[in-house]
């Protein structure tokens, strides 16, 4: 004020100067106008400080609210601890104008910057295992299908080993988490501004791995910035932007963008951490294992990027998350439990905050309030998702990926009316093990493996091994040379050319290798073409049959193969609610033991259409034709034989049949992951000739479908939901037979 006051003095005194050098009265001396005028001067700039109290106890620039902005550390898993942070804000009354979040943070504030209340934010931590972020989401994503009549699942454990940065990645990929956030946020449109288009202005950071520079999101997908934001190096794959830059965890340059919020000029700043800073002192009881010598290193490199920025809180908050690791999300409880008990021991620091807002100026929410997310963004339907428009086939043929599967069916069928001993009950239970290793680029080559073990339990057990050579890396259509080294052992095998008796009480053996070429392409379609080489053994030949020729244990098969699949937007598991599948099997050779030619030919067909966010409808169909070979029908014919009619279950041999049928799907509830319960109606109609014949002259004709002559119908009702380790079925269905089955099917 001191300085104000001379300058004004100074100014006057120019003026009053200035004013003098004009032509003077002969009557006033020249001096006198410059004395009164400093004594003017003096008293009018006298006046003022006098007057500067009043001004600002009147101005209404101080009657404006203090704008605060919320700025919720990283920390993983203990980010959940900031819910309850939240929740004693909005108690409090205390106004939320910005939320400036980091790595977890970004979660739990993108989450409630969108719309989502505390009571909802808790229902996903606590309603959903959030340690599913290390399994697949099958029915929510997309499986690239290489083999025509394969409907393996890996539905229990997939984890991608993507190439990421030089090679090295993270155990989570987008497609894990991308699903994750859409479940959450899904209907927030992919451009916006943080800023203007949110329930509550956001702004989260990330680092960019090339430069070292900090990278803030302010607009464009709220998914993409959070998803960026919580890259955790080595476990979540890094987020590759169109311009190339790549992002990993925010908390790499800054885990409290405390300086965001100063930059931007608010009065009063609330910073929430979760390390422990300034609490918890590392010990040498921390460096006791190989886990705590990472999270020790982790905190000491977090505090000392970050010790700064706190010092430049208002209000700060860290519950006590001893005992819990970045990982520990299965502790959402007792992490919410800590972040509780901080909001009790701090209550006089939030009491004092709230003591800056007058009443009028506090904005209390009611924190069990649902509902505001979905008032503000109208619902999308999933296919308009960011993951489900990005996440396609050349994705995930360009991953490492470890897979575990289990899937089946399983049914109990009795009849009303017997005809015979045989036909009054039935009971059939086909489980199936798949172990499966993609291994992408071995040694930075153009070469890849695909391991696959299934193990049809009680009946076949298969591995094979394909090794595939990119011919065109860079292009949108992938052409790769194929080499294949097939093995099974078991009751039902590929290969077979005796009675069932004979078959079921014999061991066969088969080792088979495979040549040719595949083509892939981004739209999802693969076509094979290949020729076979199948040599085949009868293990055991407890029994002979009356041709001497199949009382030779070995047989040998040279075949050619063309097989194509085409899956635009086709989804695993059950409830796939949109998109289309195509499947065509063409093979043709000559045994050596059974001295015929043979081959198989199948179409299948399955095609989606939503009617309603709640209610869609598909039909399938199926046609397959064996001459001298069979192949296993696989769990393509769902619900305990097919669509839930008794007969046969999924895991007959057919010699050929023609199945067709028509679907509804009813989503009772919607989850936040990928979970959700179903109602299920399925009916259908087929003809089928089952395996039993000792000679392929049993046949009445070579044609396919030629002796086709039983036809029969049914219809099933089911209940199904998603679990971790796949979709359930379970219903009952009903024949023109007056058959009855009970029914469950895992995929």
């Amino acid at each position: 004020m001191r300085k104000l006051f001379a300058i004004i003095v100074i100014s006057l005194l120019v003026f009053a100067s200035v004013f003098a050098e004009d032509p003077p009265s002969s009557e006033v001396p020249p001096v006198v106008p410059e004395e009164p005028a400093a004594e003017e001067v003096v008293e009018t700039t006298a006046e003022e400080p006098v007057e500067a109290p009043a001004l600002e106890d009147e101005s209404p620039v101080q009657q404006v609210r203090p704008r605060v902005a919320l700025v919720l550390s990283g920390g993983g898993a203990k980010g959940i601890a900031h819910i309850p942070i939240i929740e004693a804000l909005e108690r409090y009354g205390i106004p939320i104008d910005k939320v400036f979040g980091t790595s977890m943070g970004a979660l739990i504030g993108g989450l409630y910057s969108a719309g989502l209340s505390p009571a909802e934010m808790k229902a996903i931590v606590t309603g959903n295992d959030l340690t599913k972020l290390f399994t697949s989401f099958q029915s929510e994503g997309y499986t690239e299908v290489l083999d025509a009549f394969d409907y393996s699942s890996n539905n229990v454990l997939s984890i991608s080993l993507g190439q990421g940065i030089g090679g090295v990645s993270g155990f989570i990929d987008d497609y894990l988490v991308l699903n994750f956030l859409n479940s959450c946020i899904g209907n927030v449109p992919d451009d916006i501004n943080f800023d203007t288009d949110l329930v509550i202005p956001f702004e989260c950071n990330a680092s960019d791995m090339l430069t070292g520079d900090e990278i803030v999101f302010t607009e464009g997908s709220l998914l993409t910035a959070m998803r960026s934001s919580m890259s955790l190096p080595l476990v979540f794959e890094p987020v590759v932007l169109g311009d190339g830059t790549v992002l990993m965890d925010g908390g790499i340059v800054s885990n409290y963008i405390v300086h965001r919020a100063v930059l931007e000029g608010y009065d009063i700043i609330i910073v929430v951490t979760l390390d422990g800073y300034g609490k918890n002192k590392l010990t040498v009881e921390n460096y006791s294992s190989l886990s705590g010598v990472a999270g020790g290193t982790l905190s000491i490199v977090l505090n000392n990027v970050s010790k700064y920025e706190v010092e430049l809180a208002d209000y700060w908050f860290s519950p006590d998350m001893t005992g819990y690791g970045t990982l520990s999300f299965g502790a959402a409880e007792g992490i919410l439990d800590r972040g509780y008990k901080e909001v009790e021991e701090q209550q006089a620091k939030f009491e004092d905050l709230a003591s800056l807002f007058t009443e009028d100026q506090k904005v209390y929410k009611d924190p069990e309030r649902t509902g505001e997310y979905y008032t503000k963004f109208p619902e999308r339907h999933k296919d308009e998702y960011l993951s489900t428009k990005e996440y396609k086939h050349e994705d995930l043929l360009g991953r490492t990926r470890l897979s575990l599967g289990l899937y089946g069916s399983g049914g109990y069928g009795f009849y009303f009316n017997p005809s015979n001993t045989y036909e009054k009950t039935q009971r059939a239970l086909y489980p199936t093990l798949s172990l499966r290793a993609f291994i992408k680029d071995i040694s930075r080559s153009r070469f890849s493996f695909d391991i696959r073990l299934k193990m049809s339990l009680n009946r076949t057990t298969n591995l094979s091994f394909l090794t595939l050579y990119s011919i065109t890396p860079e292009s949108s259509e992938r052409l790769y040379a194929i080499a294949r080294l097939r093995t099974e052992v078991g009751s039902r095998t590929f290969m077979t050319d005796k009675s069932a008796t004979i078959r079921f009480n014999e061991i066969e053996g088969l080792v088979g290798l495979d040549l040719g070429t595949m083509l892939t392409n981004e739209n999802n379609h693969t076509i094979q073409m290949y020729f076979s080489a199948d040599n085949t053994w009868d293990v055991s030949n407890e029994m002979e049959a009356e041709d001497e020729d199949f009382n030779n244990p070995y047989a040998f098969s040279p075949s050619a193969t063309l097989a194509a699949v085409y899956y635009p937007d086709y989804q695993n598991g059950f409830f796939s609610q949109a998109g289309a599948r195509v499947d065509f099997l063409g093979k043709f050779g000559y045994n050596t033991r059974a001295k015929h030619f043979f081959y198989n030919i199948g179409l299948a067909g399955e095609f989606n259409l939503m009617i309603s966010q709640r209610v869609s409808v598909w039909v399938d169909a199926t046609a397959y034709s064996a001459r001298g070979s069979l192949l296993l029908r696989s769990t393509f014919d769902e619900y305990g034989g097919w669509n839930g009619m008794p007969g046969y279950a999924a895991g007959s041999l057919m010699a050929e049949y023609i199945m067709g049928g028509l679907g509804v799907q009813v989503t009772l509830k919607e989850g936040f992951a990928s979970s959700f319960l179903s109602l299920i109606i399925r009916g259908g109609i087929r003809s089928d000739v089952q395996y039993g014949w000792s000679n392929v002259s049993e046949f009445d004709s070579d044609i396919p479908f030629s002796d086709l002559e039983v036809w029969d119908y049914g219809a099933s009702v089911g209940y199904g939901f998603s679990t971790p380790v796949g979709d359930i079925i379970f219903g009952a269905g009903f024949n023109n037979k007056l058959q009855l089955a009970l029914y469950i099917e895992l995929t």
